[in-house]
């Protein structure tokens, strides 16, 4: 796995073709939590905007989950996306929708070879559909795949196309993420006489994470631009509160120098309440003018873990009225564990962005219920309620 994580960084460090793309709006990042980290989410994606950035990262969603994103982009242009996933026992399965508008173009004509406006403005539009599918093929590895259908509008001609999307994960530890993603990989687009080919994106990076920090990096490649370095950092100062900081770097193939560094650095936060999340980035481009974008995304249903079944002794629960089974649940290991840490976070589900479900005070013994995740236990409190904890914090 090492080995196709180097392949995928040469190809995006030799990929230099030249050659004029079309459909430009699938360069632009979608989400606000990974445009407050500079971009730098292909290794980090772990929610519903990876079908934006790396469609493998959805396996990690554990529950249904809805995304609305706007964004105030360049010269009064607004883009607009909506996200589903859905996780089902084996797959996680999702579907997109993206719309990029502006109505404020003026018509410039050749007048006796000179450029003339008419006075008449026009409107032009992109336009992405996808259906993604996404799959956790051992404990360490997770694939993703996306089929999306393109549209580009400008002023009465409209033209069509189709692209796929490829992702991979691979996670060592819960701590540490290796990734690589392929995007638009399709055919060439026509309009009038115009030829050009969909913006080809490389992109690879590393993620670090831990209960309350996560740090990305990452190298990207599109047709038609120069080498991209981005990295981030997101902060959980508190459970409801996130802030996140990003700096995107291009580097000058001629000089071997940086560029750009002032109107480079992105900025943004997250506010949760409940299964509900709203998130927010500012980035400045210098004289385009600044950019803002929100994202509010929901997450809702039953959620999926993976379970083993258990024999006809059932499950044994240590609570106030002594020790008790129950059937048709999943397996128990015999194992009791103590908390080793006062006011440690019992989470609905084995990682850090899942959403607390109460604090466990120092001493409390628990039953271990699944022990499939390395750094996460399931269990059983002494008055029933279930959830996850970190492995660190007991004995």
């Amino acid at each position: 796995m090492v080995h196709f994580f180097l392949l995928m960084i040469s190809i995006i460090l030799i990929a230099s073709s030249s050659a004029a793309s079309g459909v430009a709006f699938l360069k632009i990042d979608v989400g606000a939590r990974a445009a407050g980290m500079g971009g730098a989410f292909v290794a980090v994606a772990d929610d519903i905007s990876s079908i934006w950035c790396n469609p493998a990262g959805l396996s990690m969603i554990k529950s249904e989950e809805i995304v609305l994103h706007h964004q105030d982009w360049l010269q009064d242009t607004r883009y607009e996306c909506l996200g589903y996933a859905y996780p089902a026992q084996n797959l996680t399965l999702g579907v997109s929708l993206n719309h990029l508008s502006t109505n404020h173009i003026p018509e410039i004509l050749n007048v006796n070879d000179k450029p003339s406006s008419t006075g008449r403005l026009f409107g032009a539009s992109d336009m992405s559909g996808m259906f993604a599918v996404s799959k956790q093929m051992s404990k360490q590895i997770f694939i993703g795949c996306g089929i999306k259908y393109l549209q580009e509008q400008l002023d009465n001609t409209t033209v069509n196309a189709g692209a796929i999307d490829l992702g991979c994960l691979y996670t060592p530890n819960n701590s540490f993420c290796l990734a690589s993603s392929i995007r638009n990989i399709g055919s060439q687009m026509q309009m009038d006489k115009d030829t050009f080919t969909l913006p080809l994106m490389y992109r690879t990076g590393v993620a670090w994470k831990t209960e309350s920090l996560c740090f990305g990096i990452e190298l990207n490649k599109a047709r038609g631009r120069e080498l991209r370095g981005c990295a981030g950092v997101e902060l959980k100062i508190n459970n409801p509160i996130t802030v996140r900081c990003g700096y995107q770097f291009l580097t000058d193939n001629d000089r071997g120098s940086f560029k750009g560094i002032p109107d480079r650095v992105s900025l943004g936060f997250g506010v949760k309440i409940g299964g509900t999340t709203m998130d927010y980035a500012f980035a400045p481009y210098g004289v385009l003018e600044d950019t803002h974008r929100i994202s509010v995304s929901t997450k809702f249903g039953r959620q999926r873990f993976v379970s083993k079944k258990q024999g006809d002794k059932g499950i044994k629960i240590e609570g106030d009225q002594g020790i008790k089974f129950e059937k048709d649940k999943e397996i128990v290991s015999e194992d009791v564990v103590i908390v080793t840490t006062d006011n440690i976070p019992l989470r609905e589900g084995p990682g850090t962005t899942y959403s607390i479900i109460t604090k466990i005070g120092i001493g409390t013994r628990l039953q271990v219920i699944d022990k499939q995740k390395k750094w996460f236990y399931k269990v059983v409190l002494p008055d029933g309620r279930r959830g996850w904890v970190c492995s660190i914090f007991v004995k």
